[in-house]
């Protein structure tokens, strides 16, 4: 019995299946706060969440991590200038998901952004991540933030405005960099079509929408597009039917193609809204 458990236990580690310990990356989204923590040597480093955007949601998570960022730097989301976003993801990445340690990503709303344009942009080698799950994920940005820049949280939301905001936009976000890239890595989604704001937002924003961001982004649709379905689980295109023609006996149709690395797996309906999707990292 003993050959038999060091034998499955060296041809486990050779098939990369074992890791000391799997590490839960934790990274927030639009904030009008500075949550930038410093990655330090220790592997106790960004052990909790500086400013609490989480707000206890991930309460019992072990070896959970929060890559936290200044939103105000240049850049945006794209930003890898001294507690960047990019700059403190790529440090937590070779702190925690190198060598002996696997990772798992989560990410909240823009830190949907910051790692999809991570992957896009770069195809890093040497890390070990098993799972990136993209919670009411934002990289198709938001016309809140096309508002936002603009006006500078005119709205009444916390106004972080500027560089996070332009980044988040709906052209910052989709012309920053090729959705459909992720280094051979899937990107799984999470949504919900309920509201933190009694829908006072939804007239701003195309089709169904989760109070923040549409269906456009929330279902990882290649254009900004009015969908007024929801997303269906996988990766196929979304197909809405509509009478056109004289006397409306013609029926229509437009596809809405999805990006490639992308995978819904959950859609949360009226229950799950933009806030409370913080709770999905558990939804496969």
């Amino acid at each position: 019995m003993r050959k038999i458990f060091f034998t499955l236990l060296v041809m486990s580690f050779f098939s990369g299946e074992v890791f000391a310990t799997t590490y839960k990356l934790f990274v927030h989204g639009r904030s009008s706060d500075n949550h930038c923590d410093a990655v330090t040597s220790s592997f106790n480093s960004i052990n909790y969440d500086k400013g609490g955007y989480w707000g206890g949601d991930t309460n019992g998570v072990a070896n959970a991590r929060y890559v936290g960022f200044d939103g105000t730097q240049s850049g945006g989301a794209y930003s890898w200038n001294n507690c960047g976003a990019q700059r403190q993801l790529h440090n937590a990445m070779q702190k925690f998901c190198t060598g002996s340690n696997n990772c798992e990503i989560y990410t909240h709303s823009t830190g949907g952004l910051v790692v999809a344009a991570y992957f896009g942009l770069h195809n890093p080698s040497g890390l070990n991540i098993s799972r990136i799950q993209l919670m009411a994920n934002a990289s198709g940005g938001s016309e809140l933030a096309d508002f936002s820049s603009t006006y500078l949280g005119w709205l009444g939301f916390d106004s972080t405005g500027g560089e996070l905001d332009r980044s988040v936009s709906t052209n910052g976000a989709r012309n920053g960099f090729n959705h459909n890239q992720s280094g051979g890595r899937r990107l799984y989604t999470t949504s919900g079509e309920g509201s933190d704001y009694w829908y006072v937002t939804s007239p701003l924003l195309p089709g169904y929408d989760d109070g923040v961001l549409a269906n456009h982004t929330l279902c990882n649709i290649n254009k900004v597009a009015d969908i007024d379905k929801s997303c269906p689980r996988g990766t196929g295109r979304i197909t809405k039917s509509y009478r056109c023609g004289w006397f409306w006996t013609k029926t229509c149709y437009d596809n809405y193609y999805r990006w490639t690395p992308y995978y819904t797996v959950y859609q949360g309906g009226r229950s799950e809204s933009h806030s409370t999707a913080k709770n999905d990292y558990n939804k496969r």
